[in-house]
């Protein structure tokens, strides 16, 4: 109310149309042309001269990743974009986590570049000059792991543009000790699936032992409660905004379906400083001396 905003900064798009989960991405994409996401895609395209950062949605995931490499496109040099969350760590910083969704299937090559894209991206957003690359496998012996496990891992190692620091296992994503976690679609999916689930549990756990546990519990509660509110905000990805899908010419940032104004705020201010601390232009370059090693 009081901050001299007059409204001439936000313009709206009509858009008659929603793309559902339950809808086939790639068909909806092409068939929709008046969704929201079909509408926002296409004016980026349509403003080119603007330059226009990106766009946050909070729509079909599939819809949004298909929408974001049909329309916009991947970098140059780029096989496979991936999705990126952060999770909080115990060291009170920042582990991103790539891929956890976007490619099920995935080849040791894709992983490689997961791990170039996560290395820039904690580099340019935290100020983190040689982020710890880690692999996501079942142990963190050099041999443990599958097939594919196997195959990234002898290529990682021999990238000189990360600090690969070997195999880790997903309970330790959360330790600080790791800036960047790679993993195939599939694997970091349940990993950021399980976690989710687990920080649910704790909270709830935590209300009803504290509302069941009679007035010592209660009265325990009170002196703890500045910190159970604390855990709670660090636990709850509303205060953390969207993940980056990173790869595409433009930044890309999904929100949760769930999201509310406050992580919906989080996740535009994701995507204008992605666009300000230069991760488009770092990673073009990179890509360049990637692509000859």
């Amino acid at each position: 109310k009081d901050s001299g905003y007059t409204g001439n900064r936000i313009s709206v798009l009509n858009a008659n149309t929603t793309i559902t989960n339950d809808e086939s991405p790639t068909l909806a994409i092409r068939t929709k042309k008046d969704s929201s996401m079909v509408v926002e895609q296409d004016y980026i395209l349509d403003h080119e001269q603007e330059n226009i950062a990106g766009f946050v949605s909070a729509g079909s995931t599939g819809a949004v990743l298909t929408g974001a490499l049909l329309k916009l496109g991947r970098m140059n040099g780029i096989k496979r974009p991936a999705i990126a969350p952060l999770f909080p760590n115990l060291k009170n910083g920042k582990t991103l986590l790539i891929d956890c969704g976007a490619n099920m299937d995935c080849k040791p090559e894709f992983l490689c570049q997961f791990a170039l894209m996560g290395s820039i991206y904690m580099k340019k957003m935290y100020g983190i000059q040689n982020p710890k690359v880690a692999l996501l496998s079942v142990g963190t012996e050099d041999k443990k792991g599958n097939e594919l496990t196997h195959s990234a891992f002898e290529l990682l190692k021999e990238m000189e543009s990360i600090n690969f620091v070997g195999n880790m296992e997903a309970r330790d994503i959360t330790t600080g000790d790791y800036d960047v976690v790679v993993s195939d679609g599939f694997a970091g999916n349940v990993a950021l699936k399980s976690s989710e689930g687990m920080a649910k549990f704790i909270l709830k756990s935590l209300k009803s032992e504290i509302s069941s546990g009679g007035l010592g519990a209660k009265i325990g509660y009170l002196f703890l409660k500045k910190t159970f509110k604390k855990l709670a905000k660090t636990l709850d990805y509303n205060a953390i905004g969207g993940s980056a899908f990173l790869g595409c010419k433009k930044v890309v940032v999904k929100a949760h379906g769930s999201s509310d104004r406050v992580a919906i705020l989080g996740s535009i201010k994701l995507c204008r400083e992605i666009y300000l601390n230069g991760f488009l232009t770092e990673l073009d370059n990179e890509l360049k001396n990637y692509n000859a090693e």
